[in-house]
């Protein structure tokens, strides 16, 4: 008997009543996205107040969509901070999500939204949009026994405001058996500064300023959910030609290089 009024008491003393200042509960807040998640892989939510982050977890696409995000948070207005589609990428200190070096960026979609936790339970339905943009590359006039690399200066996202980072970006696309065709995934970019550069040997053959011809394209990565794009690349007569995906006029020759 003296147990179980111990443990009654210990129950009073840490939960809110009716009769309390009630802002000073904690809130039981749920996520979840409010159509179907568009790609496999992890799910990184953050919740933050007053610029820092408070509550942070990764789990499962299958878990997300279930409706097992459930996180007990601070009774306060809070930003909350959705990332799907993680496969490689990691978190970093809280606040990086970061894209390996030699490795693409994964599928991810991304939003924030937010929470104003005012009551003991709050609802919180998000919708990410695409982040990242898929660039299929024909590239033309290759040599022999030649490798392609592609690098930027996106290097993944920042968790808080969703905003590319800064860094070195640096992958081999993926390429079919003939070695023509090739794709990657790349970051939401912060400029023009994206290069394709052939590799012969241990000797760059030929760079490419794959970026400088997107951005003359008019193609723009402020778009809340990035399009992708193909580009033909002839190294023999210097010309590339860009297409983007859902642009009524998709076909656009760039100056040559």
């Amino acid at each position: 008997m003296k147990r179980i009024l111990c443990f009654i008491t210990v129950l009073l003393l840490c939960s809110c009543t009716v009769k309390e200042n009630r802002s000073f509960c904690p809130c039981e807040l749920l996520v979840y996205s409010e159509e179907p998640l568009k790609t496999d892989g992890s799910v990184l939510v953050s919740v933050i107040q007053d610029g820092e982050v408070v509550k942070q977890g990764m789990m499962s696409r299958d878990d997300f969509e279930s409706g097992n995000c459930r996180l007990t948070v601070p009774r306060r207005p809070s930003q909350v901070t959705v990332f799907t589609g993680i496969k490689d990428m990691n978190a970093v200190s809280g606040r990086l999500l970061n894209i390996r070096f030699e490795h693409q960026c994964d599928e991810v979609y991304s939003c924030s939204d937010v929470a104003l936790l005012e009551g003991d339970s709050y609802e919180c339905p998000v919708m990410p949009h695409k982040n990242y943009a898929r660039l299929f590359l024909t590239i033309l006039g290759l040599p022999v026994e030649s490798a392609v690399a592609v690098s930027g200066n996106v290097k993944g996202y920042d968790i808080l405001s969703l905003d590319p980072c800064k860094g070195l970006f640096q992958c081999s696309p993926d390429k079919d058996q003939d070695g023509q065709e090739f794709l990657v995934r790349l970051p939401r970019q912060l400029d023009d500064g994206l290069s394709l550069d052939v590799l012969k040997g241990n000797s760059l053959f030929r760079s490419v300023p794959i970026g400088s011809m997107i951005a003359a394209s008019g193609y723009s990565y402020d778009d809340p959910d990035l399009l992708d794009i193909t580009l033909t690349v002839d190294l023999s007569k210097s010309f590339v030609v860009l297409t983007v995906s859902g642009w009524e006029t998709e076909t656009y020759p760039i100056v040559e290089y």
